[in-house]
C-alpha cells in the first residue's frame, strides 16, 4: 500500500500535467482527506453517512480542473474509487443528464476496479459495462442495469432521475466510492421539469459515502438552502481565484507549456489584468500559441487582449453568458444598455421594478435573467435592487465594446483603436500600482492586526513626526519614537474594503480605503464601540488642505450613511501633509500618517521580539497567587526584587509595592473570580516597569474604567468608602494606570518609570 500511495500520479482526466498544476496544494490536500473517509471504514462494515464537502467556487476560478486533478490523485492512490461527473453545459435535460451520470459512474468505477484508466475515455453501452465487470461486482452491476431499464421505460421522470443519481449507493461497503459532482453549469437546469439541483443534493447527502459537490458559490449555497438538506455534516471549501504568487507561477508554467515568450513585466500584467483567474490566464496564453504571438511587451499583450475581446474566445465566452441570460436579441441589447450605462461614474444600483420597466418583461422573466447574471457574479441582486458594480474589469471592457458596436453603432475600427489605446494607457499604471501596493502594507491586513496594542503616538501624528524626525536616520527615528507618548489601538473585530460599502469609493480602488469596526480598551459596550475609516490618498507631493478636506467630508458622509456614532478618521499620504492639510486634520480630529510612518507601524505590529539577556533588553516575570490569606504580601516581595534588580530608587520601590498590594486586595475583594487566583506579570522595558494584575470573572464593582478627573474620582471615592484608597491611590503612586476588560475578566496595567516623565 505504501508503494501504491507513493506511485506517480497518472494523468487520466486532468488536462494539465501534475507537475505543472500550481497553486492549489492546500485545497487538494483537503479534498483527498475528505475522500478517504470512505476508505477508512473497516472492511466489511457498512458505512454511515460519509458527509459532504461543498466547494464554493468563484467564477472562472478553475474548479473543474481542480476536481479532475483530484480524480487523478485518488485513482493513483488505490484507496477509494473516485467518480468525477460534470454537468453538461448545453443541450440536455435533467433526465438525460442523470442517465449520463449513471453511465459515467459505472464506467469510472469499473476503470478503477480493473485499474485500466483508459476506460474512462471510452464510450460504452451499459451492456458493454456488464461484460467488463469483475466477478466481485457483477451481481450488483447487473441489478443496477436491470433496474435502470425498468425505470427508463416507465412514465415517471423524477423516479428515473432519482434512481440514476443514487446508483453509487449500490456499491458494496467494502469497496466504497467517492463522487465528485461538478455542478458549475447547474443553473442551466433551473427550468427543467425535474428539479435536478434538489435531486442531486438529496442523493448526495443521503449517501453512505463521502462526496464533493462543487459549483459557483451563489448557485450551490442557494440550492442547498432550497432543498432543506441537513447541513450539519457538510464542510465548506471556499475556492477563490489564485493568490498573486500562485498566479505568477501558473502564468510562467503555462507560457512554458505553450511555448509563448514572456517576461516578468508582462507576466505581472496578465496576472493583474486577468485578476488571478486560471481560466482566463490559460485561455489567453493558448490564444497566443494559436496565433504564434510573443507576449514579451505590454503592446503585444494588449493587442492580443483586444483581439480576443472583440472577436476571440473572450468575446465568445461573455456572449454565451449573455445569451443564456437573455436568449432574445432585443432583450439582450436592452440588458447591455442597462449594464453599460451604469459602468461610468454615478449610480450603479437600480430597483427590480426599474429593470422590469426598461426591459418590458414580466416579473418572473426578469427574475430568471437577473438570477443568471447574479450567479455568475456579473451583478448583485437581492430581489429588490440590482447593483451592477460587480464583475471583473474584463467583463466591463466587453460591455463597453458591445455597447459601442451594437447600441451606438460606432465604426468597428474606431472602437478597436480606442479600446487598444485605453488598454495600453492602463497597463503600466496597473502594474506600477500593484508594485506599490506589494511594497507597502495592505491597509486591510494592517488595520485587521489592531488588537489593543500600544504603539508610539508619533506614528499617527504627521505634524509631530515631521517636526522631530525630518532628516533623521532610521536608527534615530526608531529610538526617538520610543521616547514619546503612546497610543493604544482599538481591538478590531471586522474590516471591510471601503468599496464594498460605498459606490463613491469604488473609483479609488479596492486597496485604498478601509472601514474597521472596533472596541476601545473600556470593553465591549456601546460607549466603547468605534469605527475607524481609513483612506490612502493619491498624491505625489505632500497632500494639501483641499484634498484632505475632500476625503474627510467623504468619510464623514459614509459614516453618517452607515449610522456610525463614534468614528476615527485616519488618512495616509505617501509624502505626508502640508500646513493647510494639518489644519484640516486637526479640525476633523483625524490621524495623518506618511508612508514612512505606515511602514514603521507595520513593522512594529508584525515584529516578534525575542529578548536577549542584555542591559537594555526587556525581561518578563509571571506570578500566580491564590486570593486572600495576605498573599498580596508575596506579590509585593516579588515585585520588590524585580525593581531592585533594575535599580529603581527606594522611594519608587515602596510606591510600586504599595500599588501592587492595593491592586491585589482590590481584585480579591471585588472580582467574582471562579478560580480565585490573581495573575501577575512584571515586565521591564528599558526605562520602565510595567505591571499587570489580572483576575478572571466580572468587572470589579468599584472600577468601571480609568476614572476621569473630577466627577470620576468622586465616584471612585463613594464606591470605595470601606477601603478609602482604591484606584485613586494606585494612580497617585504610579506614572500610568489603565484598566481593561479582557475576554476572561479584568486587567489593571500600571507603569512606573525610572525617572518620572515631565
Amino acid at each position: 500500500m505504501n508503494q501504491e500511495r507513493s506511485a506517480p500520479v497518472r494523468q487520466i482526466l486532468g488536462r494539465v500535467k501534475r507537475d505543472e498544476y500550481v497553486g492549489r496544494d492546500a485545497e487538494s490536500a483537503r479534498l483527498i482527506k475528505h475522500a478517504l473517509r470512505s476508505a477508512q471504514q473497516p472492511r466489511g462494515v457498512a458505512a454511515q453517512s460519509g458527509g459532504g464537502l461543498l466547494v464554493l467556487a468563484a467564477p472562472l476560478a478553475g474548479v473543474s480542473e481542480f476536481l479532475r486533478q483530484g480524480y487523478d490523485q485518488l485513482f493513483s492512490r488505490r484507496e477509494v474509487a473516485p467518480i468525477y461527473f460534470a454537468l453538461p453545459r448545453t443541450g440536455v435535460t435533467a433526465v438525460s443528464a442523470a442517465i449520463e451520470f449513471l453511465n459515467t459512474f459505472l464506467l469510472q468505477y469499473l476503470a478503477y476496479r480493473r485499474d485500466e484508466p483508459a476506460l474512462c475515455n471510452l464510450s460504452l453501452t451499459l451492456d458493454d459495462l456488464i461484460q467488463l465487470a469483475p466477478a466481485a461486482d457483477l451481481t450488483w452491476i447487473e441489478e443496477v442495469v436491470e433496474s435502470y431499464k425498468r425505470h427508463r421505460f416507465g412514465n415517471n421522470d423524477s423516479d428515473l432521475v432519482r434512481f440514476c443519481l443514487t446508483a453509487p449507493d449500490r456499491v458494496p461497503a467494502q469497496h466504497g466510492c467517492f463522487v465528485m459532482f461538478d455542478a458549475v453549469y447547474l443553473s442551466n437546469f433551473a427550468d427543467t421539469d425535474v428539479s435536478l439541483a434538489s435531486e442531486i443534493i438529496r442523493a448526495l447527502t443521503a449517501s453512505r459515502f463521502s462526496f464533493t459537490l462543487a459549483g459557483l458559490r451563489r448557485e450551490v449555497l442557494a440550492a442547498v438552502e432550497r432543498t432543506g438538506a441537513n447541513t450539519d455534516t457538510l464542510e465548506i471549501l471556499r475556492f477563490e481565484t489564485l493568490a498573486e504568487a500562485d498566479a505568477r507561477e501558473l502564468t510562467t508554467s503555462a507560457a512554458r507549456r505553450f511555448n509563448v515568450a514572456l517576461n516578468d513585466e508582462t507576466r505581472d500584467l496578465l496576472c493583474q489584468q486577468l485578476e488571478g483567474s486560471p481560466f482566463l490566464i490559460v485561455a489567453l496564453l493558448q490564444a497566443a500559441r494559436d496565433k504564434s504571438v510573443s507576449l514579451d511587451s505590454y503592446f503585444s499583450c494588449e493587442r492580443l487582449y483586444v483581439d480576443e475581446l472583440m472577436g476571440g474566445w473572450l468575446q465568445r465566452y461573455f456572449s454565451a453568458l449573455l445569451e443564456q441570460a437573455a436568449p432574445e436579441p432585443e432583450v439582450r441589447a436592452a440588458v447591455i444598455r442597462l449594464l453599460c450605462e451604469a459602468v461610468p461614474e454615478g449610480s450603479r444600483t437600480a430597483s427590480f421594478a426599474a429593470w422590469r420597466k426598461r426591459l418590458r418583461l414580466a416579473g418572473p422573466e426578469v427574475a430568471v435573467l437577473l438570477r443568471t447574471l447574479h450567479v455568475q457574479e456579473l451583478v448583485n441582486c437581492d430581489g429588490e435592487n440590482v447593483d451592477v458594480s460587480g464583475g471583473s474589469e474584463v467583463w466591463k471592457d466587453y460591455l463597453r465594446t458591445r455597447f459601442r458596436l451594437d447600441a451606438l453603432r460606432e465604426p468597428r475600427a474606431l472602437v478597436v483603436a480606442d479600446v487598444m489605446a485605453a488598454a495600453l494607457k492602463r497597463a503600466p499604471q496597473s502594474v506600477a500600482r500593484r508594485y506599490r501596493s506589494a511594497a507597502s502594507p495592505r491597509l486591510r491586513e494592517l488595520v485587521g492586526q489592531f488588537n489593543s496594542q500600544r504603539v508610539p503616538q508619533a506614528l499617527f501624528d504627521y505634524a509631530s513626526f515631521s517636526a522631530s524626525f525630518t532628516g533623521a536616520t532610521d536608527e534615530e527615528v526608531q529610538a526617538g519614537i520610543e521616547e514619546g507618548p503612546e497610543l493604544q489601538l482599538p481591538q478590531v473585530f471586522h474590516v471591510s474594503a471601503g468599496v464594498s460599502l460605498s459606490a463613491e469609493l469604488q473609483r479609488f480602488g479596492e486597496e485604498n480605503s478601509v472601514v474597521a469596526r472596533a472596541f476601545e480598551k473600556a470593553g465591549y459596550t456601546d460607549a466603547s464601540e468605534v469605527a475607524w475609516l481609513v483612506a490612502r490618498l493619491d498624491s505625489k507631493l505632500a497632500a494639501d488642505g483641499l484634498l484632505v478636506r475632500e476625503w474627510c467630508e467623504r468619510l464623514r458622509r459614509l459614516a453618517q450613511q452607515l449610522g456610525f456614532l463614534r468614528t476615527q478618521f485616519w488618512l495616509i499620504s505617501n509624502e505626508g501633509f502640508d500646513e493647510d492639510a494639518l489644519h484640516v486634520l486637526r479640525e476633523f480630529a483625524a490621524y495623518g500618517s506618511s508612508q514612512q510612518q505606515l511602514d514603521l507601524l507595520s513593522a512594529r505590529l508584525n515584529e516578534r521580539v525575542t529578548p536577549e539577556p542584555s542591559a537594555g533588553a526587556a525581561e518578563e516575570f509571571e506570578l500566580v497567587l491564590p486570593m486572600g490569606s495576605d498573599n498580596e504580601l508575596l506579590a509585593a516581595t516579588a515585585v520588590e526584587q524585580v525593581a531592585r534588580r533594575f535599580q529603581f530608587s527606594p522611594e519608587a520601590i515602596n510606591q510600586i509595592k504599595t500599588a501592587v498590594v492595593e491592586a491585589c486586595i482590590n481584585a480579591s475583594e471585588h472580582s467574582l473570580s471562579p478560580d480565585r487566583k490573581i495573575y501577575q506579570r512584571f515586565r521591564v522595558e528599558n526605562d520602565k516597569l510595567v505591571i499587570t494584575i489580572a483576575s478572571r470573572g466580572i468587572v470589579p464593582a468599584n472600577i468601571q474604567g480609568p476614572p476621569a478627573a473630577g466627577k470620576g474620582l468622586e465616584q471612585e471615592r463613594q464606591r470605595d468608602q470601606r477601603r478609602g484608597w482604591g484606584l485613586e491611590l494606585i494612580m497617585t503612586l504610579m506614572d500610568e494606570v489603565e484598566f481593561e476588560r479582557v475576554d476572561e475578566g479584568t486587567s489593571l496595567r500600571m507603569t512606573k518609570y525610572r525617572r518620572r516623565r515631565s
